[in-house]
């Protein structure tokens, strides 16, 4: 979880150059930023509101706002100045980053609340697993998780989690499709159970059921390649070739460096007889292969790939 004082030293301390700013560099700042980087936080919102009221498009001037009611603690205020720059600039990567900043400060206070009001709670154990998940400490995760369903009710959320720890970590197939299962009965249209459940089928040999989960999954969200690459994978396994190029085309058209997807359309195109389309699709499997290599990247399937 996030840590308050990090979050309001980066609201507060001036973004870092790569040359230290200069005298002139300095008096270039409207007077309302040069306010705020002396500390005068009262002074830069007074400058800054001023300023607004002649340009009310003054980026700038709204975050430096913002930023001032942060350094005063005002953080739902900070908040909504960083909304309200954002509306005017929807790229501004600035508003972005002070905005998530300032989220996190909200959502660490109501952790803690959390912690402090019920610390037993199913909730707070959810918390506690989610906070394990994400720095990979899997058995401290599971123990929370599991918590949380005793805590009770149980929710799909937390045993889709249960679900992906049994799946991907202790490649128990079996009892990973229970947890899916629960949270499917909880919430029909939860995709990240339906392609659980999917993928749990998939590897037992359960094609059809497999492909069934999978359109399910779909068409909660037709835009995901890991889903349309599955699908194909199990279409053919059936041995629905054609059926499975129309899949596997979608899932590289999502996501263009899926070398899984090319390596199965390849396959696809061979038992069609449509040769030159299956070189075309393993020469890309080797151009993305070559990439990796020379560029030092990963690239791999998404995370929610049919894998363990």
């Amino acid at each position: 979880m996030l840590g308050i004082l990090p979050c309001l030293l980066s609201l507060v301390l001036p973004a870092q150059t790569a040359v230290a700013p200069g005298a002139a560099q300095a008096l270039a700042m409207p007077e309302y930023a040069r306010a705020f980087h002396r500390g005068d936080y009262a002074g830069a919102m007074a400058l800054a509101a001023e300023r607004l009221k002649a340009q009310p498009g003054d980026v700038q001037a709204r975050i430096v706002l913002a930023r001032a009611d942060a350094a005063r603690g005002r953080f739902e205020a900070a908040y909504a100045g960083f909304r309200k720059a954002l509306d005017i600039d929807p790229h501004s990567t600035d508003a972005l980053y002070y905005l998530g900043i300032t989220a996190g400060v909200l959502a660490q206070a109501e952790y803690e609340r959390l912690f402090a009001l019920a610390p037993g709670s199913a909730r707070a154990h959810q918390l506690l697993g989610q906070s394990y998940q994400a720095q990979g400490r899997t058995a401290e995760a599971e123990a929370e998780l599991k918590a949380a369903i005793e805590a009770g009710p149980p929710t799909a959320e937390v045993l889709t989690a249960l679900g992906d720890i049994a799946r991907r970590s202790r490649l128990d197939f079996a009892e990973a499709r229970t947890y899916y299962a629960r949270a499917i009965e909880l919430a029909p249209g939860s995709y990240e159970a339906l392609y659980g459940v999917g993928v749990c089928d998939s590897y037992a040999g359960e094609h059809a059921k497999a492909i069934e989960s999978f359109r399910r999954a779909l068409r909660v969200a037709p835009a995901s390649a890991p889903a349309r690459l599955a699908l194909g994978i199990s279409l053919l396994q059936t041995g629905d070739a054609a059926a499975a190029v129309t899949e596997l085309e979608e899932a590289a058209k999502l996501e263009p460096r899926m070398r899984q997807a090319y390596y199965q359309l390849g396959r696809a195109y061979q038992i069609l007889g449509r040769s030159q389309e299956a070189e075309a699709a393993f020469a890309r499997v080797q151009e993305l292969i070559q990439q990796e290599r020379q560029g030092g990247l990963d690239i791999i399937d998404p995370g929610a790939s049919p894998q363990p």
